[in-house]
């Protein structure tokens, strides 16, 4: 007999071998038990997590002739045995993909009148109903909602949104769940004991239910792979890692303890052996996104907020860095940036007979949560040195990483009365007294600390009035580690430093507050404000080289029409 692949082989074939849907079982079988078969079923869900064998059970089911007492089909009955030969005229089981024209559901409806030949009802399951074209639906939509007494109509979908409301509101919906991790590692050691499957530890059967992502023919599907590459049925690490292309249990913890405590030399030696080993840095990156999901959930080295930060940092870009031409060399700087979070920005750079701050040119992106080194006249010059972990960092960062706008938008700064000190008046001379004014003069003198002001607003108009500056920044949740920071006295320090130099005001008349902001659905960020702002001025420049006179005449002389245009230097 050939091989059967696991997925086929514990299809479940009772209503109590569906596994993590008992909400749908239960609820079919008290169904059958009170004689309350309706005519029309939706099942909706992910793939692999049962729909099409709850409608092949069910169906079983309600045509069997001496249901058990657990509420299932005997598997004995005359009914039964039909079911059994899968070549029954009283169940009709089709794909919707590949019979989804108006014809085929004409064929497929006109024998519904016909009587079954054995049991009470004929039953119709079309697999992938949203595959229908709007013409078949429309075909069907009678006989949906008023079909012969014996005839019952079982669909399943994974995209419920693309069906019609009229077809929807003539089913009853049964929504499957994704099937928790726990429940898939049970299934799998249930299985691995029958199939003689032996597991190196108990991690791996952990990781293969994760990479199934909530679905059980996936998961199986995962372990057949797994199967043909190992030895008499043994899973070991190596085995799973290799057959898979993923990164094992504990080599993922090692680089994110690599992270948490900034030990580059051993997050760069992990990271190359995966790669050597054929493993994507695309899984490399999932996997690490998982542990330090669930390390949010743990007790950890490091705050709630600075895992918070960690986490988004690398989810949110990740979504470039694997477009990028060199991703594996792109996230591999995204981990350095977020192993040296506390210390890159503090080293200086020497090079080209000078001393200069490390973040003088590195991304904007870069410079979130950390403060700048002092400024560059500042620094004592120093002899040239050998290039330091944060200079080739810098180095990988200016040709991998994006350029961003530095535009920035604020409320505008209530203007003082005309009784301003005549001596405060030289000092500000030809400054832009805004909060605007500030954060531009500091990015070009410390783009870290304006990047880490910009990660709150000011929740009121700030005032410059008789030589008193009054300034309340808030910060929302995801810019808790920011306030956090900021709210060091060193730090703090600083920023009443650069205050008290731009705006001309005694360090003691100014009053800055920083503050958390809770239940204030529209607070947005100064950072949030100028990418959209950058974003608008992008979709401006395109809309005036779309309505370019010499461009309208080169579409009317070719009869063409420009559908997308891509800017050179978006930044400009």
């Amino acid at each position: 007999m050939s091989y059967q692949v696991l997925a086929r082989k514990w299809r479940p074939k009772k209503f109590q071998d569906v596994i993590g849907q008992s909400h749908v079982t239960r609820s079919l079988q008290n169904a059958i038990a009170k004689n309350k078969v309706g005519h029309a079923y939706m099942m909706v869900g992910t793939r692999g997590v049962g729909k099409t064998s709850v409608a092949r059970i069910f169906a079983k089911a309600i045509r069997c002739e001496n249901i058990t007492a657990d509420i299932n089909a005997c598997g004995t009955c005359q009914a039964c045995l039909d079911f059994d030969t899968e070549t029954s005229m009283n169940v009709i089981e089709i794909d919707g993909a590949s019979n989804n024209s108006v014809d085929n559901i004409r064929e497929l409806i006109g024998n519904v009148h016909y009587l079954p030949t054995s049991g009470r009802f004929k039953v119709y399951i079309i697999d992938e109903v949203h595959m229908l074209s709007t013409n078949a639906f429309n075909a069907l939509l009678k006989t949906l909602e008023e079909p012969p007494a014996h005839v019952v109509f079982i669909f399943a979908t994974t995209e419920a949104q693309k069906l019609l409301g009229t077809v929807l509101s003539r089913c009853q919906r049964f929504d499957f769940r994704n099937v928790p991790v726990d429940t898939l590692v049970a299934h799998v050691k249930e299985i691995a004991k029958v199939e003689g499957i032996k597991f190196e530890n108990d991690e791996l059967i952990h990781q293969l239910a994760v990479l199934g992502r909530g679905s059980v023919r996936d998961t199986l599907s995962l372990l057949d792979q797994v199967l043909t590459f190992s030895d008499e049925n043994n899973v070991l690490e190596e085995t799973l890692t290799t057959s898979l292309g993923v990164a094992g249990p504990k080599t993922i913890t090692a680089i994110a303890s690599a992270i948490y405590t900034g030990n580059t030399t051993e997050l760069s030696s992990i990271y190359s052996r995966l790669l050597f080993e054929n493993v994507p840095a695309k899984n490399i990156a999932s996997s690490l996104l998982d542990e330090l999901f669930n390390n949010l959930k743990k007790k950890s080295e490091l705050s709630e907020a600075e895992l918070i930060w960690i986490y988004e940092t690398i989810a949110r870009e990740t979504t470039w860095i694997f477009s990028s031409i060199v991703p594996e060399k792109a996230f591999e700087v995204l981990m350095y940036k977020v192993a040296l979070r506390r210390s890159f920005f503090n080293q200086k750079i020497v090079g080209g007979g000078q001393t200069h701050s490390a973040i003088s040119s590195a991304p904007a992106a870069v410079a979130q949560a950390v403060e700048a080194a002092p400024a560059p006249e500042e620094v004592a010059p120093e002899e040239p040195k050998e290039l330091t972990v944060a200079q080739k960092l810098e180095s990988m960062m200016s040709e991998l990483a994006s350029e961003r706008s530095a535009v920035i938008t604020s409320d505008p700064i209530i203007a003082a009365p005309a009784a301003v000190v005549e001596e405060k008046k030289k000092v500000t001379e030809n400054r832009d007294l805004t909060w605007e004014g500030f954060l531009n003069d500091l990015g070009s003198r410390s783009p870290a600390s304006a990047s880490n002001l910009e990660q709150g607003n000011t929740l009121s108009p700030v005032t410059l009035d008789n030589g008193h500056l009054n300034i309340e920044l808030g910060f929302g949740f995801a810019g808790q580690v920011f306030m956090d920071y900021l709210n060091e006295p060193e730090v703090y320090q600083k920023v009443l430093n650069n205050l008290s130099e731009y705006f001309g005001v005694d360090q003691k008349n100014i009053r800055f507050e920083l503050k958390q902001v809770t239940g204030k659905d529209d607070f947005v960020t100064q950072a949030e404000i100028r990418e959209n702002k950058a974003n608008a001025t992008h979709q401006d420049r395109v809309e005036e080289f779309k309505n370019n006179p010499l461009l309208k005449e080169a579409e009317k002389l070719f009869n063409a029409k420009v559908d997308k245009v891509v800017l050179d230097n978006p930044k400009k």
